[in-house]
């Protein structure tokens, strides 16, 4: 646990933030454009693509944001790396997917 809180600590920088801004707001932005062009798992888990899809976007728009969570709930809640690992698959899947 006290891993992911020095991880949070590890992004809690201006320049990540910023890119987690710009990215969470490229993919609502590309969810919005054309949504079936990050339809790119099988039906069963589509569900969990979308639900860690909106995850990703509210933690990547919550930190690039400032602000800055003060409880380790939270800060494991919404932790930005993982997010952002999520975000870039998603931009990679809308602009290099074959659709």
């Amino acid at each position: 646990m006290s891993e992911m809180i020095g991880i949070y600590r590890l992004a809690d920088k201006g320049p990540v933030r910023v890119l987690s801004l710009l990215l969470a707001l490229l993919v609502a932005g590309c969810v919005l454009w054309d949504p079936s062009r990050l339809a790119i798992v099988p039906e069963p888990y589509a569900v969990l693509w979308v639900l860690a899809l909106i995850w990703a976007v509210c933690s990547g728009v919550i930190h690039g944001s400032g602000l800055r969570l003060q409880t380790r709930r939270w800060q494991l809640l919404f932790n930005p790396l993982p997010g952002l690992l999520i975000l870039l698959a998603a931009v990679f899947c809308f602009f290099f997917n074959g659709h």
